[in-house]
């Protein structure tokens, strides 16, 4: 699957809303759910950010990793990396 201009675009609003607490840990561990079957198992090297930001979405999206700031360091570091591709 190539990663289109909207699908990073879709992606980082929904970073920002989670990170500033518009979704809920189960509303964009969803989202990334939904696009857990697409990840390739050897992704282009201007996709990677993409498919981490996916992957640590499904990994760190819960009230545990929150607590602790992992949460918002990592999906805020992968938010702006996004931005800045």
């Amino acid at each position: 699957m190539n990663v289109t201009l909207e699908m990073k675009e879709e992606i980082i609003g929904k970073l920002e809303s989670y990170l500033s607490g518009s979704l809920t840990h189960e509303e964009i561990r969803e989202f990334a759910w939904s696009l857990a079957d697409e990840i390739p198992a050897e992704p282009d090297s201007h996709e990677k950010v993409y498919w981490s930001a996916v992957f640590s979405i499904i990994h760190l999206a819960d009230e545990g990793h929150w607590s602790d700031g992992c949460t918002e360091r990592d999906l805020g570091n992968l938010c702006q990396q996004l931005q800045q591709q």
